[in-house]
């Protein structure tokens, strides 16, 4: 079984409706698939908004839900994390470091082929090691959050930093044929139609998704 968690900010409007998007296709291709969704910003408990659930009415999918906060127990749960936009995925990867390796844009998942994938990889693999060491360096030194670096200390980060620098050059110049956005707007707030603008966004992404992992 994959199990399979959506991310945004508040859970209540595009990783719920991804969330039941994949559960219902999911269940129609036969595949073996669990799936949850959380937000970074979420309050426990809160249910989907109203826009939300009737763009999921109009498919046909009764789905009742209550947002989560994302915890470490739900990353350490999924096998794969999906998220709206860019900086959900760096909030993850910056608080959960070493679970680089199984979070993705949805759209950037959807959108990209085996090796595009392994390069998105391998560079959100550089900004954790990048952050390990900041954090190597701070504590050799004894140096707080907000406290300025003395020269000796920022010297030692760019000796360290200098070859992790060089190979994110080349991985961002390797992925910059394919750079365009891919995030997916957040709809809170707005109109009916805007939901279901955002829904078929969300859809198209995940059934390029599960026609891969049929394959």
């Amino acid at each position: 079984m994959r199990k399979v968690l959506f991310v945004c900010t508040g859970n209540t409007c595009r990783s719920p409706m991804a969330e039941a998007l994949l559960r219902q296709l999911a269940e129609r291709e036969g595949l073996d698939v669990e799936v949850k969704s959380a937000g970074i910003s979420a309050v426990d408990g809160a249910s989907a908004s109203n826009q939300a659930t009737q763009v999921l009415g109009e498919k046909g999918i009764e789905h009742r839900h209550a947002s989560a906060l994302l915890r470490r127990e739900l990353v350490d749960w999924a096998d794969v994390i999906f998220t709206m936009t860019a900086n959900h995925k760096a909030y993850i990867i910056h608080d959960f470091p070493e679970s680089v390796d199984k979070i993705f844009t949805l759209k950037e998942y959807a959108s990209l082929d085996a090796n595009q994938v392994a390069a998105y990889q391998d560079l959100d693999q550089l900004y954790a090691e990048m952050e390990s060491k900041r954090a190597e360096i701070q504590g050799r030194y004894s140096l707080k959050a907000d406290e300025p670096w003395p020269k000796e200390a920022e010297e030692a980060w760019q000796n360290e930093i200098g070859p992790l620098l060089a190979k994110e050059q080349q991985l961002l110049r390797e992925l910059e044929r394919v750079a365009r956005s891919q995030d997916i707007v957040d709809p809170f707030g707005g109109s009916v139609e805007q939901y279901r603008q955002c829904a078929r966004e969300i859809e198209k992404a995940i059934q390029a998704i599960v026609a891969r992992w049929k394959e």
